[in-house]
């Protein structure tokens, strides 16, 4: 019989390499924990989506921080792993996913000792990674935001506009009468975003620079032994359902209004060529916020998942900045 699993760590006598489902805000989600060492700093990761779901493909990506760090990453409520037609969907909105991800930190403290946890979300996980350290600062040693969400309504707008004027530039008709077809966002279907993600990625400015993002994560969903086959189907419906379910709370969405300050040291990394979530959105953002420590990191060959595209100097990034922040406590 076919279980999901995720791969021991050899030679590592503390190590811990671990696929869980446990309770949270009511309802069972699933965990990934892998470190070399337990008693290591925790990174807690939030993926992207909504409904991006990571726990099938992440594990590559990650074994260098596995070395200096116990790793977790979860599939959010309605998504990969947890995703399940029992959860209430009253019970899917963003208040309720933050108080999600402050329960898993809490339990991950108690259970590994720790006073707080490193934060790492990328995209849709910048969202509630951000709200959860407003709302519970004490957690958190640190905040490392990947292609930060400020603004779901400008990023259409700019992403629209800066995709229409390309195909313009380069003579792409097809591409600029399907895109002038769809008129400027907000648009009311998935599939109008995904005529306009198809050609923004065509662009190299979606969510890679270059490459097939989406062939090259299939392909790992599906050789991933903490994924079933039965997983992948649930892991596609479960971006489906998240995306149609969050659309109309992220029109709402303006850091720039409800946020000025955080009591949290932040780096934000943006991808030079991130027109998914416009890099001067998040550039911006960072200019006039106040926080004890923030840093703005530039990915020059990458669009919007720069943790993939550019691994070792992002890997390297976190390692640095850790333990820099640590050496000035």
């Amino acid at each position: 019989m076919f279980t999901n699993k995720t791969p021991t760590i050899p030679n590592a006598p503390n190590s811990i390499a671990s696929l869980e489902k446990i309770s949270i805000g009511g309802v069972e989600q699933w965990l990934l924990l892998r470190g070399h060492d337990q008693s290591k700093p925790i990174i807690l990761w939030v993926h992207g989506g909504p409904g991006g779901a990571q726990i099938g493909f992440i594990s590559r990506y990650i074994t260098e921080l596995e070395k200096d760090f116990l790793v977790v990453n979860y599939d959010q409520r309605g998504s990969g792993l947890s995703f399940s037609k029992k959860t209430p969907k009253e019970s899917m909105t963003i208040d309720q996913m933050v108080d999600d991800l402050i329960e898993i930190t809490g339990k991950l403290c108690a259970r590994f000792h720790k006073d707080k946890v490193y934060l790492l979300g990328h995209s849709w996980g910048t969202i509630l990674s951000y709200l959860a350290i407003e709302r519970r600062p004490e957690l958190f040693h640190g905040y490392f935001a990947v292609s930060q969400v400020v603004n779901m309504s400008e990023n259409e707008r700019i992403s629209y506009e800066y995709t229409l004027r390309k195909a313009k530039e380069i003579g792409n008709e097809k591409a600029y009468a399907q895109l002038e077809k769809l008129g400027s966002p907000p648009w009311k279907t998935l599939n109008s975003d995904r005529i306009h993600n198809k050609w923004l990625q065509k662009f190299g400015a979606g969510l890679v620079h270059t490459g097939n993002f989406a062939g090259t994560i299939i392909k790992s969903v599906m050789k991933s032994p903490e994924y079933r086959m039965i997983d992948l189907i649930k892991w596609i419906r479960g971006q489906i359902y998240s995306m149609n379910i969050f659309k109309e709370e992220l029109e709402n969405l303006d850091f720039f209004q409800s946020s000025k300050s955080i009591q949290v040291p932040i780096v934000i990394c943006g991808g030079r060529h991130d027109f998914t979530a416009p890099s001067e959105l998040a550039e911006a953002f960072f200019n006039q916020l106040q926080a004890p420590y923030k840093k703005w990191v530039w990915f020059e060959q990458s669009a919007h998942t720069l943790i993939l595209e550019e691994k070792d100097a992002f890997v390297q990034l976190v390692k640095e900045t850790v333990n820099e922040w640590s050496s000035t406590k």
